[in-house]
């Protein structure tokens, strides 16, 4: 069974894959391919990248030179059902009451596969937070 997500900056917490999916349910090589997400059974759903930079204000954030993982590689490193550590990276902090609200767009997170050590960086959301 899956434990919550994190909650506080440097938290984690175990979890397991339910789905690793593209961007619009593209298959290799359609457009959206180009972005994988994973859904994790402790409700996350996150974009994966291999680095999130710090950007020049402060933070964490997507940029051109984050590398978005692609789908045909997301299936190459989890698979449903593996057991993946999780833990809380940044939370925007101009997004206090969004996160109110209970938006979690903008959270990074690191996931850490235990079946390969594969590792990447999930960003919850494909905006900041409160951005549509």
């Amino acid at each position: 069974m899956a434990a919550p997500a994190p909650t506080r900056v440097g938290q984690c917490s175990n979890s397991f894959v339910q789905e690793v999916s593209s961007r619009f349910g593209a298959r290799v090589g359609e457009f959206g391919s180009e972005n994988s997400s994973l859904i994790l059974t402790n409700g996350l759903g996150v974009y994966l990248y291999r680095k999130l930079r710090m950007s020049s204000a402060p933070g964490w954030g997507i940029s051109n030179q984050s590398e978005s993982i692609s789908f045909g590689h997301a299936v190459g490193m989890y698979r449903a059902n593996d057991k993946v550590k999780v833990c809380l990276e940044y939370i925007p902090t101009d997004c206090d009451y969004h996160q109110r609200l209970g938006d979690r767009r903008g959270e990074i997170y690191y996931i850490s596969n235990y079946r390969n050590n594969e590792t990447a960086f999930g960003h919850y959301g494909r905006n900041g937070c409160g951005l549509a």
